[in-house]
């Protein structure tokens, strides 16, 4: 739980997988899963090890009553998400979402999304300076998943602030004040998106955000207002930009740090969906999600009680030496590249995996054609990350650049 150690966990990761693969945190009472086999195992018995668990509630005082009032005064308590549910909610969820990231619909955003990094590559212009993560890696996504919900993109910075105060709190690594910061902020974006969902009830439009706020159940009812925004800012807007984000701003690390993977690339394109899933593999966007025992079981060679909650490390079991040969180092060759787990598997597996797929192949395949030279501005200075216990974010990526 020391930000140091999120910065770069790697280490740590191989201890734990060597030593105690299921390990019990003193301080916090939950368990570390960090082996791929036990991962995986655990994911493909969700009714055994269910995920609704809370990081936010996980405290010794649970949310705070002060965190509370915010939403309760202000605006509405979240639900829990997609990936934090259980059936029958989230059987109920997923099956709405599943909608809006279909194979098909994916295939035809890609042009968009191709349009979109080339013009993002064009506003920085044919060389220079830039913070790769605030020029590229956050605004692609979040423009992609702002006009799929069909709202301007005219004021990026604030989607920002507003994805982060979703995401930060499940860091488990913030101040209070942070805390009452992000609640704030949370519901002024469930403000905006209220007056969004109420003016497409009365004026629906092709976009996300018409079909959810006229979405019925079996009685004829409109979603439930905390439901709705629960999915809109939650599941679709911080979940359909963070990790992507992360995910593009690792990768292009990777090709600044190892020029021979770059070049391979430039040589053969066609290697860039291997590259996509070995930089998913080694830097797993979503580094662990909890789940919580249902009855008394035993995993390896530790027995659970009811009720004890786990954290499944998928940064730890990504890098799994029994599980990956040279797991710490990128295989452009690697058979089964996407047998990983950083999207999860089988009930909770990714439902907006196939888009963030797509829009960090579209990106290396834009990128790499149109990089002549890229380095990093200070390269013995050390890469910033959010303190997070849940995502691997970087802070900021300061590079050189000159453009075809």
């Amino acid at each position: 739980m020391d930000p140091e150690v999120q910065a770069c966990p790697y280490s740590l990761y191989q201890r734990l997988r060597r030593e105690a693969p299921v390990y019990r945190m003193p301080e916090t009472g939950f368990y570390l899963v960090t082996s791929f086999d036990l991962c995986r195992s655990i994911i493909r018995q969700p009714d055994l090890f269910i995920s609704g668990v809370s990081p936010m509630a996980l405290g010794s005082d649970g949310m705070p009553q002060e965190v509370l009032n915010i939403y309760e005064n202000h605006g509405w308590v979240p639900m829990a998400s997609c990936s934090t549910s259980d059936p029958p909610r989230h059987t109920r969820i997923r099956a709405l979402l599943n909608k809006f990231f279909t194979t098909a619909k994916v295939r035809a955003l890609t042009p968009y999304i191709e349009e979109i990094a080339n013009d993002l590559l064009d506003d920085l212009g044919a060389a220079g300076e830039c913070d790769f993560v605030k020029a590229f890696s956050h605004p692609l996504p979040m423009i992609v998943i702002a006009r799929q919900l069909g709202v301007s993109t005219s004021n990026l910075d604030t989607f920002k602030a507003w994805s982060d105060a979703i995401v930060e709190p499940f860091g488990m690594m913030i101040s209070r004040e942070r805390e009452l910061e992000c609640a704030r902020l949370v519901v002024e974006m469930q403000q905006f998106f209220k007056d969004e969902i109420d003016q497409r009830r009365e004026n629906p439009r092709d976009d996300i955000l018409s079909i959810l706020a006229l979405e019925k159940n079996d009685e004829g009812d409109f979603m439930p207002m905390d439901e709705l925004l629960t999915v809109v800012t939650i599941d679709l807007l911080a979940s359909g930009n963070e990790t992507t984000t992360s995910g593009i701003s690792s990768g292009m690390l990777k090709l600044i740090e190892q020029p021979d993977v770059f070049n391979a690339l430039k040589e053969t394109p066609g290697l860039i969906p291997k590259f996509v899933e070995e930089v998913l593999r080694l830097e797993s966007p979503a580094q662990g999600m909890f789940r919580e025992v249902t009855e008394d079981t035993t995993v390896g060679d530790v027995a659970f009680r009811k009720g004890d909650v786990l954290s499944l490390r998928f940064g730890a079991a990504n890098r799994d030496e029994a599980a990956f040969h040279d797991a710490d180092k990128i295989d452009l060759h690697r058979e089964k590249a996407g047998n990983h787990l950083a999207f999860g598997v089988g009930r909770h597996h990714c439902v907006g995996a196939p888009l963030a797929r797509q829009e960090m192949i579209t990106s290396f395949q834009v990128l790499v054609s149109r990089i002549r030279r890229v380095a990093l501005q200070k390269p013995d200075q050390a890469h910033k990350y959010t303190p997070s216990f849940f995502g691997r974010n970087l802070e900021n990526l300061d590079i050189s650049y000159e453009l075809s």
